[in-house]
């Protein structure tokens, strides 16, 4: 999993916000924690001490590669509070660094998203259509999703010569991901509405509750009791419930469409809903989150001789996902950008086991062999609970990544830094599954 969650950081604006935020930013691509930290407010200084800032920035680094060229920060208003943003060139992807300050000057909050990528007149990222988009077939309106008191603004993807078509809702992978579940310069969830519903199935995709809020979900205190429940299982669940209200869409042929975070937690989904007409389950994890990291930072060390020698030198990941093995981290200690707590809510989804007792749910299953984030280990683990039953379907796409597209040889994270599309026969697999569901 790709996973940037809000990583929660504070210090003083000396005057000048975007200079302030940069220098920020260039303090700790330096190392210079203390510089960093030195005036942090004082909870701050409780919650993040310079060794705690050090874990965070270094385990976002181990993870995405060093940072390789930032934009211009632009400044824009989020409710009483100014934010500076600055676009972040990862190794392996581009991010948006975004810093807010209060009132009094001083940083409130610190996370990153996915980069804002070049709009058109109409609002969507500059690029090209897949050939398998048809624009003239459908249509696209807002819409207003998600829990109650958490808004999540969405766009309804409708076919245009379907008379009820099922819905597909699409739920995000890690991290604070828009409705696109944009990564770099591309964006898959895009790609899965336009395509399905040139095939004649409306779906449904929207902001996850980490993006929407963020500078809600900023706060440590916050942040250190957030589980899987709050970030993806409760939106998705309240979304479905306004789903089935949607004129003009089959209420009984309500499908959830799950990636990568999104698929590991679409089987507890269709349990708590008990309603859905059917589940896919896009490059789905199933192992403990202990396990799927150590794998992931293994296989980045034998394809990035970079960050081979950086996570050769500091074992603080290391350390870190040995407690978790043990059960002995503290549940406020962060991991790759999230709580212990967090990962232990992860943890006790037990995605293949859940889904293999819901015995009447037609289930697809989607892998590409070349991903190296949630792999065959996972795909056979649902192939092996969903054996025998009739109402099941298996696609491993041996040239496909964790995001569907295609490349050669041995996956990279930089892979996510090129222009790709969802491949045709997903699109293709997806939609006709879907059209067999009665």
């Amino acid at each position: 999993m790709v996973r940037v969650l809000p990583i929660l950081l504070m210090v003083v604006a000396a005057g000048d916000l975007k200079h302030d935020a940069r220098t920020f930013l260039e303090n700790c691509q330096a190392s210079k924690f203390e510089e960093a930290a030195a005036n942090f407010d004082a909870k701050m200084k409780e919650a993040l001490p310079p060794a705690k800032l050090s874990q965070l920035w270094e385990g976002l680094i181990k993870q995405l590669g060093p940072i390789t060229k930032t934009g211009e920060p632009r400044e824009d208003e989020v409710g009483k509070s100014s934010r500076a943003k600055i676009r972040c060139e990862f190794k392996s992807t581009a991010l948006d660094a975004l810093v807010s300050f209060n009132a009094e000057g001083r940083i409130e909050g610190f996370f990153l998203a996915p980069a804002e990528e070049p709009k058109t007149a109409e609002g969507a990222a500059a690029r090209a259509d897949p050939p398998y988009v048809d624009r003239g077939s459908f249509t696209e309106e807002k819409v207003t999703v998600g829990a109650e008191d958490w808004p999540l603004p969405g766009l309804l993807t409708r076919p245009k010569r379907a008379d009820r078509p099922p819905l597909v809702i699409l739920v995000h992978g890690s991290g604070p991901q828009d409705r696109d579940e944009t990564i770099g310069p591309n964006t898959p969830f895009r790609d899965l509405a336009h395509g399905l519903s040139s095939r004649g199935v409306a779906v449904l995709r929207y902001d996850k509750r980490t993006k929407a809020h963020a500078s809600r979900l900023a706060a440590p205190a916050v942040a250190a009791r957030i589980t899987v429940m709050d970030e993806v299982v409760d939106d998705v669940l309240a979304t479905l419930a306004k789903a089935r209200r949607i004129s003009g869409i089959d209420p009984d042929r309500v499908f959830v469409l799950g990636h990568s975070l999104g698929g590991a937690l679409a089987p507890l989904i269709a349990q708590k809903d008990g309603k859905l007409a059917g589940l896919i389950l896009m490059a789905a994890s199933n192992r403990p989150p202990h396990e799927l990291i150590r794998d992931q930072l293994d296989h980045i060390k034998k394809v990035d001789p970079d960050q081979a020698v950086a996570l050769a030198k500091d074992k603080t990941i290391d350390d870190a996902l040995a407690r978790m093995k043990a059960g002995k981290a503290r549940d406020d200690e962060m991991v790759l950008g999230a709580s212990v707590h967090y990962w232990k809510s992860l943890a006790e989804v037990q995605s293949a086991k859940i889904v293999g007792s819901q015995t009447r749910l037609p289930v697809l299953v989607l892998q590409g062999a070349r991903d190296y984030q949630v792999t065959e280990v996972d795909f056979d683990a649902f192939r092996q609970a969903l054996k025998g039953r009739a109402n099941t379907a298996f696609h491993l796409y041996p040239d496909l990544n964790h995001c569907f597209q295609v490349g050669e040889g041995k996956a990279t994270p930089a892979e996510y830094g090129e222009p790709g599309i969802v491949d045709a026969r997903v699109i293709r697999d997806v939609s006709v599954w879907i059209r067999s569901i009665r």
